[in-house]
């Protein structure tokens, strides 16, 4: 069976393909492919409903024809005419054709083994679409066909199918009009002059084509190696990106990562952050088993060098366009700061402000804090922490406030116990801390600290920070100056203004006695009312005892330790005292005195929720 026509029509949007295959020698079978317009109907051959879900089509053609042979054979009579004598047909004999063709009606009849094969889709509730994804072939168009010299970087412009291509830095681009960047159409190879487009649009003929401008050199100036400094320093660390071609017209980009180490293809360098110089290599280290015999032998191989920084491997350069380097880094720049602001000489402090809490052979705390929240604190109940060895527990109540009473914490076993409960905010929440103090023995740039001693405890990541210590000494509590005046003139002066009055305190008969818990650093004025009472006023605190008698120890509170602040002793005051004379003393706290300065980068509000804790830490007689 073979196939005799396939006939392909087209009537709007339906098609009709129609395929002929003689079965017999008087017989054809004709295959018929129908699809509709999408309105309807099948051209002139029918209709469809789509909602009805039914079509009519018509298969036969009632006046259909077909070419026949009209006849295969000669008259005898003109036979027989055309071999008498010579043989030759005779003039005129229309048997020397060889027959002829007529036209034929045909029968066509749908056979009984016949199939109907009808194929839709369903349920489109709107049209859809399909993405078909064409990569175009890569095209390369040589530049200078008739030179060897090299092409100057930024100098090529040319018009291909009504695209303009405009080289920078050995990158091509396509449609850079004013502000607009355009589209990476290709690159160019600069020693090869080969533009290699790989977007690209199809419009007209591909000769179409227009060199606008482009200059060529004799010999390209190369470098392997970068030596240079940043306009601006100090540079941001990561703030450093370097672009530039190599000599076949690709990118090469360097970055600056946190070490100063600057990484990047076929490159290795380093770079000093704080005056910008930067020294670069390009290249690559090569197993000397690779190369070849011919690259051997070129200038920069030398057996010696191979294994000198790599085992079994040498340095080979990889030339670059130095004319091509750009660079973009991000630099401080420091303003002045105000004494007055700061509230010390900032002579003393780093220029950009800033002074470094980590440092070798200081001191630092690793501290982890978790809470117990929800805590009905009731008389007797015992907290376990799940954790031994805590460094602090402290109870705040419902109402924030911290609870410094009523309870007796065991911190070897992790343990709280609430003995008196009365006047809690509850419920309350439990706050434990485990923590370890090292010596650091190293401060990496990237922020890695190492310390003289492994850590005690295994600390999870979340809530663990890493704080500075300052080391303040030993620290006792202590009386610094003592001495009486006439008068009180109102200056808190540590020098006597005036006279000395007649009354005397006897300190070495009876010391004024100080503790390192109630103690603070503070000047005193114990002001006389009359010749026996007196007040006790402070510097900063202000009035802490009123008409105190001499002929009894006076011990103002300190509220925030519940111990005194001193003891002045009955025994140490003798007679003479008037109303108006005055007894300064100064008491010095063994707490450590600082300043808390905080920085704020400048830049848009980021957050609302900073904060910071300050911890007063001493030794303890246990591990």
């Amino acid at each position: 069976m073979a196939a005799l026509t396939t006939i392909n029509q087209k009537s709007g949007n339906s098609t009709h393909a129609t395929t002929t295959y003689n079965t017999s020698k008087t017989q054809d079978t004709v295959v018929h492919t129908l699809t509709d317009d999408g309105a309807g109907t099948f051209g002139p051959l029918g209709t469809i409903s789509y909602s009805g879900k039914s079509l009519n089509v018509r298969f036969l053609q009632m006046d259909a024809k077909t070419e026949g042979y009209k006849s295969d054979h000669e008259k005898a009579t003109e036979f027989e005419g055309s071999i008498a004598g010579t043989g030759v047909p005779a003039t005129g004999s229309d048997s020397a054709k060889g027959g002829d063709y007529q036209d034929a009606a045909v029968a066509e009849q749908i056979l009984a083994a016949s199939t109907v094969t009808v194929s839709y889709a369903t349920g489109f509730a709107s049209a859809t679409s399909h993405t078909y994804s064409y990569s175009p072939p890569t095209v390369s168009i040589d530049l200078c066909p008739y030179t060897a010299d090299y092409i100057l970087p930024g100098s090529v412009m040319f018009t291909w199918m009504g695209q303009v291509y405009i080289d920078q830095d050995g990158v091509l681009y396509r449609g850079r009009v004013g502000n607009d960047p355009g589209f990476v159409a290709g690159q160019l190879d600069y020693s090869a002059g080969l533009a290699i487009i790989y977007d690209y649009i199809v419009s007209g003929s591909p000769s179409n084509f227009v060199l606008n401008s482009l200059f060529t050199v004799r010999q390209m100036w190369t470098t392997a190696s970068i030596f240079m400094r940043t306009q601006a320093a100090p540079v941001k660390p990561t703030g450093f990106v370097m672009n530039l071609s190599d000599a076949q017209g690709l990118a090469i980009t360097a970055t600056g990562d946190l070490n100063g180490n600057i990484i990047g293809t076929h490159l290795r360098g380093k770079m000093d952050y704080e005056t910008g110089v930067v020294e670069l290599q390009f290249g690559d280290f090569v197993l000397d088993t690779t190369l070849t015999p011919a690259q051997k032998l070129e200038w920069w191989y030398s057996a010696a060098d191979i294994g000198a920084v790599q085992v079994g491997k040498i340095w080979r350069p990889w030339p670059v366009d130095p004319t091509t380097l750009r660079y973009n880094s991000v630099s401080y720049f420091y303003l002045p700061l105000d004494a007055d602001l700061l509230g010390i000489d900032p002579v003393r402090l780093p220029q950009d402000g800033r002074v470094s809490i980590f440092q070798p052979g200081f001191r630092a705390v690793i501290g982890n804090t978790k809470k117990i929240i929800g805590i009905t604190a009731v008389n007797g109940n015992t907290v376990n922490c799940a954790r031994t060895r805590l460094s602090r527990i402290r109870v705040i109540g419902a109402n924030g406030n911290t609870i410094n009473i009523g309870y007796t914490a065991n911190l070897e076993a992790g343990t709280l116990t609430f003995v008196n409960v009365t006047g809690y905010s509850q419920p309350v929440t439990v706050e434990h801390r485990i923590e370890d103090m090292v010596v650091l023995t190293d401060v990496g740039i990237d922020g890695t600290l190492k310390s003289n001693r492994q850590i005690t405890h295994d600390y999870p990541v979340l809530d663990t920070y890493v704080s500075s210590a300052l080391m303040t000494g030993d620290l006792y509590g202590r009386v610094s100056i003592l001495f009486s005046q006439s008068t009180w003139t109102g200056v808190w002066s540590d020098a006597v203004i005036g006279t000395e009055p007649t009354g005397k305190y006897n300190d070495l008969a009876a010391p004024i006695v100080v503790t390192n818990a109630g103690a603070m650093t503070q000047r005193w004025a114990l002001r006389f009312q009359s010749s026996g009472t007196f007040d006790v006023v402070g510097e900063n605190v202000g009035v802490v005892a009123s008409n105190v008698s001499i002929n009894v120890d006076c011990a103002p509170i300190n509220p925030i330790t519940g111990q005194p602040y001193f003891t002045v002793r009955a025994l140490g005051w003798g007679g003479g005292w008037a109303a108006g004379n005055v007894v300064r003393l100064n008491t010095i706290g063994a707490i450590y005195t600082y300043n808390v300065i905080r920085t704020v980068q400048a830049g848009p509000e980021s957050g609302t929720d900073y904060s910071f804790t300050l911890l007063q830490r001493g030794d303890v007689d246990r591990p």
